[in-house]
């Protein structure tokens, strides 16, 4: 039989989403499952394990990541399913899984498996690397904007995502652009901007579809530049997904598989993690192809 081991996020998703009927589900489609909850310290995956089942968002996702790509080359390595259970699930959307744990347990009878690229970051010791995209300007601005948000909009994510978006078109009318030295595969494209997105997947935040075509198995990043003369179409974008509408938000992303990049700016992000930099250290930036493998 196949053996699952069950990583969860005890406080995403509701109550149809608890460790026992997490466990009840899995097994009921015969597979056996070890279970722990990712907050704990001492989680291990037995060498028997299959493959890891991930229940939670983009950040317990990217935590299972991280324990896996420091794994010894010797060791199993163990593809991912995810059960997406976070407010934005950027990830799980990128690789195409739907929202019905029932129908995504199912489909782990007969699997697809899809590579995944790894942005490796040079000279920020304490994040080295990232799944989803890297980025300055208006986006970690707006990170940092919502931690203070009412934590009573947190069990809300309908709320939240309504609250993020409000408070981005804000940022968008009102942020000032940076100067930015970045050169892509040697080619300098340094200037002054409002907002840049190495991104590894299509969307960033709350569902910020910046890359559409973006593949995360084709060893390149999708790199957003937006100067001041896209104030009014980021802006418009976000106000249309306040009606409810996505339209396309079309802004020719550059593909690159390296990247040097000084930001003159104060605040940074790695994946879900805003940082705030006294210094401006100067990035490198590569895109290793394939070290992680997920259940599509």
């Amino acid at each position: 039989m196949t053996r699952v081991k069950l990583l969860h996020n005890d406080k995403a998703g509701d109550e149809s989403h608890s460790k026992q009927k997490l466990i009840s589900m899995i097994e009921s489609k015969g597979f056996i499952c070890d279970y722990s909850s990712i907050k704990s310290s001492d989680w291990d995956i037995p060498q028997e394990t299959d493959f890891i089942v991930v229940a939670g968002g983009d950040g317990t996702v990217k935590k299972t990541a991280k324990s896996l790509l420091n794994r010894r080359l010797v060791d199993k390595r163990f593809p991912i399913a995810i059960l997406p259970l976070g407010t934005a699930n950027n990830l799980s959307r990128a690789l195409s899984i739907g929202n019905d744990p029932e129908k995504i347990i199912e489909s782990w009878l007969k699997p697809r498996l899809r590579k995944f690229d790894v942005g490796r970051v040079y000279g920020m010791p304490k994040y080295d690397f990232f799944m989803e995209g890297l980025g300055y300007g208006i986006f970690p601005e707006l990170m940092r904007q919502m931690k203070s948000v009412d934590d009573n909009l947190s069990d809300d994510p309908e709320k939240r995502m309504g609250a993020a978006l409000k408070a981005l078109q804000k940022v968008i009318n009102s942020y000032k652009p940076h100067f930015a030295h970045i050169v892509i595969d040697g080619q300098d494209y340094s200037g002054e901007y409002l907002m840049i997105e190495i991104m590894n997947i299509p969307s960033i935040g709350p569902n910020l579809l910046m890359a559409p075509d973006a593949d995360t198995a084709d060893g390149l990043f999708d790199i957003i530049l937006i100067h001041e003369d896209k104030r009014k179409v980021l802006s418009s974008y976000v106000g249309e997904k306040l009606k409810g509408k996505e339209k396309p938000l079309k802004l020719n992303p550059i593909q690159g598989r390296q990247i040097y990049i000084n930001w003159q700016g104060s605040d940074g992000h790695i994946d879900d993690k805003l940082i705030q930099m006294k210094e401006h250290p100067e990035l490198k930036i590569e895109n290793h192809s394939g070290l992680l493998e997920f259940f599509q």
